[in-house]
């Protein structure tokens, strides 16, 4: 069956160059909503929300905002936050943008480390879309959810 126009143009939105250079599907052959079934899934076998992970994640931005770009320490964990120039959308259509902000979170005692956006942020907590294996900001559910839960 042929895409819907808009569905065409969606789909666009997530390959390289349209909205981000690099894409949000990496070398993923999956469609976007296999890709988000296929997390909520294992988000499901963990016990745990998209909301929950993008709470958490969220909270290691607003922490981290606070070093200035320079590491906070937060105990079992450190967070950097850096900004880039300018804001982007999302490539799931919606009206707004996002800061440009990669946070660094660090958990001390597993010396394993999480890197993200706030664009990640709140795809994870509006569509559940954790982008395409391969894509340089992929998160790993079950990563995400050992290292910062």
């Amino acid at each position: 069956m042929k895409p819907l126009p808009q569905e065409e143009k969606l789909r666009l939105n997530f390959e390289a160059g349209k909205i981000s250079k690099d894409g949000f599907l990496g070398d993923d052959p999956r469609h976007v909503h296999d890709i988000i079934q296929a997390d909520r899934l294992t988000l499901s076998r963990l016990g745990v929300d998209q909301e929950k992970i993008a709470d958490r994640l969220q909270y290691f931005i607003e922490e981290g905002k606070n070093g200035l770009e320079s590491t906070v320490d937060l105990g079992d964990y450190a967070v950097q936050v850096r900004w880039q120039r300018g804001m982007i959308p999302c490539p799931f259509g919606e009206r707004g943008l996002h800061h440009k902000l990669i946070a660094t979170v660090v958990n001390k005692k597993q010396g394993k480390r999480v890197r993200f956006s706030q664009l990640n942020v709140h795809m994870i907590r509006e569509h559940g879309f954790f982008e395409g294996r391969g894509s340089i900001f992929r998160l790993e559910p079950e990563d995400v959810f050992n290292i910062v839960m």
